[in-house]
């Protein structure tokens, strides 16, 4: 799951990439492919939430990883049935979209536990303020009136592109979080049969 999470985030990435390459063309001509990158990543990580609680790892993301992922599920498939068509809306939802991720992502850094993960703490605080401000430019109307939407939707998907790349970069390997798991569980059941030996 974790390399599925950083595959998507590079989709993401690539995706507005292509938007800034493309900078004439219309949302409608490129809302497949935003709205199926959306889709998958929404998945993704909805895969990560619920492997997460399988493997009991009560992580410092945990929450916000489930509420964004179905924002971003909810969106992208509202892309793909062609729910978002007229050019003003545009911006304002995507930039709706990527200012709570943002948001999520500052309250994530506050559960950051910041003697043992002071780093990550830092990078989660940066790239969550740095969400924030990019989401707001889907609010700053001489910004929407002299960019296109294709290219504010560049910014939009490298932003959160980064963000998804550095959450997976941060995930713990599945393995290692299986075995500590597995040495949790079996540890409470050596504890059960020790004291029902002490009891009897």
């Amino acid at each position: 799951m974790r390399m599925l999470t950083i595959i998507g985030g590079v989709l993401m990435l690539l995706t507005g990439i292509f938007c800034f390459i493309n900078p004439g063309q219309t949302f409608l001509a490129i809302a497949f492919v935003i709205g199926l990158v959306m889709v998958l990543n929404g998945l993704i990580h909805i895969c990560a939430y619920m492997m997460g609680r399988g493997l009991n790892n009560k992580g410092d993301n945990n929450g916000w990883i489930l509420t964004d992922a179905l924002i971003t599920l909810l969106l992208g498939i509202l892309v793909l049935c062609n729910q978002l068509v007229a050019d003003t809306a545009i911006p304002l939802v995507f930039g709706m979209w990527v200012l709570v991720s943002g948001i999520l992502r500052i309250e994530a850094a506050t559960h950051i536990n910041l003697e043992r993960k002071r780093e990550n703490f830092r990078i989660t605080m940066i790239t969550g303020v740095m969400t924030v401000v990019v989401g707001l430019f889907g609010f700053i109307n001489p910004l929407v009136m002299f960019l296109s939407t294709v290219v504010l939707m560049g910014f939009f998907m490298v932003m959160q592109g980064i963000n998804i790349i550095e959450l997976g970069i941060d995930m713990p390997h599945q393995r290692k979080a299986y075995e500590r798991a597995c040495s949790y569980h079996a540890g409470r059941r050596d504890g059960r049969k020790s004291t029902g030996t002490s009891a009897g």
